[in-house]
């Protein structure tokens, strides 16, 4: 199955197919370092307060970045930022592989060495974001972000399962050492990407003017407002979804991980065949108003998927609510590359990373604090008709529907 039609697909371009290539691979293995990370420091110590406290300091050191690694983006060359933010992370992975094989590896070393690839992550993100439009003509945007939504829902589904069996059958050092060859190889496609173009008048990097310059820039754009309303729905749906979602598994189908796994399994592969199901439809006009119903849809579906007790039937409405987010979340990216001026794309990106990400604690440990009080079921209902009443209400604002 192709993702586009030869007409219309990114993948013709040669700058187009290494940034995928490299990024396919690198997202496989990272997601299947992640997968593992927390249940390797569990390991280490016997203590489910050392994943907490690996998980965090990645968590907050990937924050510490973000909005820094928009403003440099949008001043500096991408393809630069890319290439120094792979070889932070090859060096941070890399070193924690040889030490793990050593036999060398702690606590302490863990919690190190994964802030330090999270402190990349927050400066590579925005760098991704900001250089699609750069690699490919206006009009195959959307056919590049519906390939790379789809490299994104196929690696969430590979990533966990080849971390999972590479841990199970030659240890975490493999895994690792799995990590480091795929940002080698990203960092290798990165530097054969032709030199890009600097966007936007020359002027001198000042990051904090640079930084309060991007968030003022959302805040005047109608469609960006959203993204701070947008975050606060993913705090009140996905993050009591994401903490309360093992404990509905078995409340109420009497299942474990493997059903676990089969619902988000599910999910993925709805998210695939959303940006697939974009690449054929590339629509044109109303996009915010899609959008936004589709996110709202998205929320509704997870919220009967809580209150169903019938496996079946919770798997086909995972499978939907992906193909409603992946579907979403490609049209969203083109639209943000048609609306944001190119000189300010990195950090609009940084912004909307960073809302969520920075967030999404606060929803772990609301959605854990209701749980020890209210059925997992009422909780992650009551948060994702929350987020769809949010995302909703966007669709009243005449500014945002005006948005083609």
């Amino acid at each position: 199955m192709t993702v586009v039609t030869e007409r219309r697909s990114a993948l013709r371009l040669r700058d187009f197919r290494l940034l995928i290539a490299g990024q396919f691979l690198s997202m496989i293995t990272y997601g299947a370092y992640l997968a593992v990370l927390s249940w390797y420091a569990y390991q280490l110590t016997g203590s489910p307060g050392a994943s907490g406290l690996v998980l965090g300091a990645a968590a907050v050191s990937e924050v510490t970045t973000l909005l820094l690694g928009g403003a440099l983006a949008d001043r500096w060359d991408r393809r630069s930022m890319m290439v120094v933010a792979d070889a932070g992370r090859l060096v941070a992975v890399g070193a924690l592989a040889v030490i793990t094989a050593a036999g060398h590896t702690d606590l302490m070393v863990l919690t190190v060495c994964a802030s330090l690839v999270s402190l990349f992550d927050g400066l590579f993100y925005p760098a991704l974001g900001g250089i699609v439009p750069a690699t490919v003509p206006a009009e195959l945007i959307g056919s590049a972000n519906a390939t790379l939504g789809f490299v994104r829902s196929v690696s969430a589904i590979a990533g966990p399962a080849l971390g999972g069996a590479v841990y199970a059958s030659a240890g975490m050092a493999t895994v690792l050492a799995l990590t480091a060859f795929a940002f080698l190889v990203a960092l290798g496609t990165a530097l054969a990407l032709r030199p890009l173009p600097r966007e936007g008048p020359q002027v001198p990097s000042r990051p904090l003017r640079d930084i309060g310059e991007g968030a003022r820039y959302v805040l005047s754009v109608p469609l960006l407002v959203s993204i701070p309303v947008a975050a606060v729905a993913l705090l009140l749906s996905e993050g009591p979804t994401q903490t309360l979602l093992p404990r509905l598994v078995e409340e109420h189908f009497g299942g474990g991980a493997g059903t676990l796994s089969l619902l988000t399994t599910a999910y993925g592969a709805g998210a695939a065949a959303g940006a697939l199901l974009y690449a054929r439809l590339m629509p044109r006009r109303r996009r915010a108003v899609i959008v936004y119903t589709l996110w709202t849809t998205a929320h509704i579906l997870c919220a009967a998927m809580a209150l169903t007790t019938w496996l079946p039937g919770a798997v086909a409405l995972a499978a939907v609510r992906g193909m409603c987010g992946g579907l979403g979340f490609a049209l969203w990216e083109t639209l943000l590359m048609h609306v944001v001026a190119p000189d300010k794309l990195s950090r609009v990106y940084s912004v909307n990373l960073f809302g969520t990400k920075a967030l999404m604690p606060v929803g772990f440990a609301l959605g854990g604090w209701l749980g020890a009080y209210l059925p997992a079921a009422t909780v992650i209902a009551c948060g994702q008709l929350a987020g769809a009443a949010l995302m909703a209400s966007l669709l009243l604002v005449r500014r945002i529907r005006a948005v083609q």
